[in-house]
This record gives structure tokens, sequence and C-alpha cells, in this order.
């Protein structure tokens, strides 16, 4: 029986979000470092309750409780003030004392992939990656339907041949219409949006996909499933670009169960939405953290495995809004510029390994993006005027682009930064490009 306070929430948390163990430290940071948004919360709250038979479900919420120590205090702090002789585990007169379970902050953001969603810290799936294995999160070793066994938060995985890799019905061998059979391809942030369809394209043409999500986890795992569902093939690798040994576990997992990479797309994103005005130092840091030093790490780990195969090919994504101004786009106009510059520096220094860097600069998209601005549909409305052909960015333009630059068909196409938005941001005609969603037009 597990006696200490700190240790019974860690073993609810992971019951409860199926993570590792070994993720769930006393200062893991609940959103920045597991990606468990308010809906999660309340679940792991109401587990909580079960375990410590407390309406904590009750209590007033508090968004100063950030980390599991913080959760673990909290408890500590309610059983001694409901249980008569307890003897106090923390100091009473701490300023530092947290107050309830809190919900997430209340800014607007774009999610990482989600990704801003692994075994260690990676959820994965079985070798032939047709039918996702999640494992469970105990102590105990259970069975799979195939056979294979899970310990301790971890998946049994054969390593994955290369022969084995991109194939469709059992069939090796290049088909017509698969340029990329045999290839493995990740995408940072694919459970929906942009991610979403790029993976779901480069799977159709061949390739094995690595999908990745944070924030998104469960549609992470439902893109993986409907994607081995429809014939082709995925994994599933769940963890956050912006922390540095999330990026360093889901590639040593993919050394270590696959052993080759192909193909990255860093898609993941995080900014916040707003003026640029409003913009704090923590806003800062977590679009740079994803954006910038997230995808360079990324980079870095991928290229190392890309050189071993002969080379690949890797595309970042950068916005309209880092060449000129666009109302309330925030913190992501600044970051993508750094992002563009990257590219042009990772594209010189990786050439001479056969590793082609391009970058897509995307348009407005239609979607969920597009709905998180202030006064949307007016939005909308301006920047179709805006267009040669009154059309916005569709998640599939951006999709068809990447999977021609990651094709052989783009071998002579390096570092370069391409513009996929309609003809949007050439409509400046030479003036200072300047997209505001009150501008008025003649």
């Amino acid at each position: 029986m597990i006696h200490n306070t700190l240790d019974r929430v860690i073993k609810s948390i992971a019951s409860t979000t199926r993570y590792p163990v070994q993720l769930l430290t006393a200062d893991a940071d609940l959103e920045n470092d597991l990606g468990i948004d308010s809906v999660k919360r309340l679940e792991i709250v109401l587990d909580l309750s079960d375990e410590f038979q407390m309406r904590l479900d009750r209590e007033p919420r508090d968004s100063s409780i950030r980390t599991i120590q913080d959760v673990a205090n909290w408890i500590d702090q309610l059983l001694y003030q409901q249980t008569p002789g307890l003897s106090r585990r923390i100091d009473p007169t701490s300023e530092s004392i947290p107050r309830p379970l809190g919900s997430q902050s209340t800014n607007l953001r774009l999610s990482t992939v989600e990704s801003n969603d692994h075994i260690n810290p990676l959820q994965s799936n079985t070798v032939k990656m047709r039918h996702p294995v999640h494992a469970p999160m105990s102590d105990t070793v259970s069975t799979s339907p195939n056979g294979r066994y899970h310990q301790n938060g971890y998946a049994s995985i054969s390593r994955l041949e290369p022969e084995h890799l991109g194939t469709s019905n059992g069939k090796l061998g290049q088909k017509a219409g698969r340029p990329l059979q045999g290839k493995v391809a990740l995408v940072t942030g694919s459970g929906h949006g942009v991610g979403q369809t790029t993976a779901r394209l480069l799977a159709s043409r061949g390739a094995t996909v690595i999908v990745n999500s944070f924030h998104s986890r469960e549609m992470g795992e439902r893109t993986t499933s409907e994607i081995n569902a429809s014939g082709d093939s995925a994994i599933h690798l769940w963890g956050s670009v912006a922390n540095p040994a999330h990026v360093d576990q889901i590639f040593q997992q993919i050394q270590t169960q696959i052993g080759r990479l192909d193909i990255l797309v860093c898609n993941a994103s995080d900014g916040r939405i707003g003026s640029v005005m409003e913009v704090d130092h923590e806003d800062w840091d977590r679009a740079f953290r994803t954006n910038v030093i997230g995808h360079h790490r990324c980079a870095v780990r991928a290229a190392s495995l890309m050189r071993t195969h002969g080379g690949g090919s890797i595309v970042t994504m950068s916005a309209v809004g880092s060449h000129g101004y666009i109302e309330g786009l925030g913190t992501q106009g600044v970051v993508k510029a750094a992002v563009e510059t990257m590219t042009r520096y990772l594209a010189c220094e990786l050439g001479q390994f056969g590793i082609r860097v391009n970058c897509i600069v995307g348009g407005p998209v239609y979607g969920e993006l597009l709905s998180k601005f202030a006064n949307s549909q007016s939005a909308q409305h301006h920047w179709e005027s805006m267009t040669p052909d009154g059309t916005l960015c569709s998640s599939t333009d951006l999709a068809n682009a990447i999977g021609f630059l990651v094709s052989n068909e783009a071998t002579g196409v390096n570092g370069a930064i391409w513009n996929v938005d309609h003809g949007f941001s050439a409509t400046a005609d030479g003036r200072p490009l300047r997209y505001s969603t009150t501008t008025q037009l003649v």
C-alpha cells in the first residue's frame, strides 16, 4: 500500500493519463511538461477524489498549482484541515502553500503539438504498425492481443527493419502513386490541422508516418488509428518539441525501434494570438522554445539519423506574418521570421550530407486557426479580398507543397522559402506589407 501523498498522486496521474511513471516527477509542470489541459485536469481531480476519499472536485480552483508536487501539497493541506490530530506535513506559515488545483491560463494560444502530443516519453505501436497498442501504466506485466508484453509503462517493440517500412498490405516495393514507399517521416504537431493533413498525405504516398502530438494526444492517437485503418502505416509518439528531454527521447525511440528517419516536417507551433503589445516574457519563451529552439533540436537529431542513410529532407513552417504585419498574430510573425533564417542556415550546413532543408510560408488557412482570431469572419472576408483568386489556403494546399518538397522530384530545391498563400503576399505591389482586419478596402 502506498502511504506517501506524492507517490499516490503520481500513481493517480499515471493511471488517468497513461504517461510513463518516469515522466511524472515532483517538479513536472502539468501544462508545459505534461500537456495536461483543463479537461484532463478534471479527470485527474475526480480520480484523486476516489484515491483520497475526498470531494476534491468541489474545491475552488486556482491556477497557482502548476506542478505535481503542488498537487500533493494541496492534498496534504486539505487532509490536515479535515483530519483532527493529523501531523502537518508542510509549513503552515509558508506563503508558497499552493491553493486548489486550478485551470489553465485563459490566454489564447496556438496549441502544439499539437502541440505544442511517447514511450519514455513516447507512446508507440506494435512492430506491424497496423493496430496501435497503448502500454498500461502499472508495474504489472500484461499481454497485448498480439502476444507482446508490456511492463512498467513501456511497450516491448521489436526493431523495425527498413524492408518492412512503408509497405501496404504486406507487399514490398514502390507502387505507382506511392513515391515515398520505404521512407520514414516524422510530422510534429500532427494530431490535427495542417499537421494531420500532412501526415495522412505522406502516408498515402507510401511513407511510414510518425504522428506526434502533445496537448492533443487523443487526436494524435485517433489520427494514427485512422491512417492504419486505411491500409497505410503510422505510429504515434507523444511529446513536446519545446521540451528538450521529450525531443531526445522521441528520437531515441525512433533510432532504437525504427533505425532511420528520412523526412522531418517541423509543424508544431505555439504562440499567443493577440496584440504584440500584450505579449509578456512567458509568451516569448513558449513561442521560441517551440518554433525555434525545439525545431532546431529536432533538425539536429533528425540529421544524425538521415546521414546514416544517405540524406533526407526537412521542411519547416512559417507564415506570411513573418514578412509583414498581420493584426492579431502576436508572437508568431516574429518567431517565424527566425524560423526562415534558421532554415537557410540548416540548408547550407546540411547540404553536404544530402539533407535538404526548405520552408513553407503559409497564408491564412481556413479552419481551426482562423477561428482563433478576433472577429474571425470579418478577417476571413478581408483576407479573401486580398488574394487574386479570392480564396485562402486549405490544409491540403500546404500538405501538397510539403509532399512535393520531400519527394525526389524536388532534389534541386534546398534553402528555399516558398510562399503558399494563393497570391496573398503578392498583392502588396511593392508597398510595405500591412494586413489588417480593420483596413477598409477601396
